[in-house]
């Protein structure tokens, strides 16, 4: 089942145009991943989809509904979480206040859903009575990605989880993330710079360069593309014909 749709959405800061008729699909179960450079309109598509900001063109469908232009408290309601860039956790609320937050449109019980949340993340839960302000930048991204979970959602936006961390703190929340997908069936769509990390854990990926994408497909074959390799991996052996087709490219855009 597809659980996002977008088609052809074309967003605008003002006059200058972020995304440049963008078509993606998320099928239930997916790990899929956004890669590209600062600027690339990564981050701009991931508030397109929240309800963050509004297309002028093309549409959007969450779980076969048309979200297109939606308010964002909405979008939630469908089934939309959205863990954004630099975690906004709420620093002045303990730990398990900030997951309690996540799960502001359930009447039902959470108590399972808390447990299972502390279950993937100990160390919040050895330190749930705690200030948010205190976590390091790790544990609030743990903390961030929890809160998404407590809405049960049937898709779940990261935008840039490794953003900040050390490399050792990165592969842990990507391991987790990971495990999420496979243990509890979590559908995700990851924006991340960290190719290597996210293409190792998505199942496909879209390359998004000046608002436009410009390369799509399974992850295992994005991470042999040469031309991915030379731009993305640092693999300076990766040859001059990736390069080339690279260049042809840009020539055509």
């Amino acid at each position: 089942m597809t659980v996002l749709k977008v088609r052809n959405v074309e967003t605008y800061y003002g006059a200058i145009m972020a995304l440049r008729g963008v078509s993606i699909d998320v099928e239930q179960g997916e790990i899929v991943t956004i890669l590209g450079a600062n600027g690339a309109g990564k981050t701009t598509l991931m508030k397109t989809i929240a309800g963050l900001m509004d297309p002028e063109k093309g549409n959007l469908a969450l779980m076969g509904n048309d979200i297109t232009g939606l308010e964002p408290d909405k979008i939630v309601r469908q089934g939309l979480a959205l863990v954004p860039e630099g975690r906004e956790v709420f620093p002045y609320l303990t730990i398990d206040e900030n997951l309690r937050m996540g799960a502001f449109t359930r009447s039902d019980s959470i108590a399972d859903d808390l447990e299972l949340v502390y279950s993937y993340f100990p160390i919040l839960k050895e330190r749930a009575k705690q200030s948010a302000g205190y976590l390091s930048g790790g544990q609030q991204q743990m903390l961030a990605i929890g809160r998404g979970l407590m809405a049960r959602p049937k898709l779940m936006l990261l935008d840039e989880p490794s953003l900040g961390l050390s490399p050792l703190l990165t592969q842990e929340i990507f391991d987790i993330i990971g495990r999420l997908n496979k243990e509890q069936g979590v559908t995700m769509l990851i924006v991340e710079q960290n190719a290597h990390i996210a293409l190792e854990t998505a199942h496909k990926g879209y390359v998004l360069e000046m608002g436009r994408i410009v390369m799509a497909g399974p992850a295992k074959e994005l991470q042999d593309s040469p031309d991915i390799q030379e731009f993305y991996l640092g693999k300076s052996d990766a040859g001059e014909r990736g390069q080339k087709r690279w260049k042809r490219r840009k020539t055509w855009r």
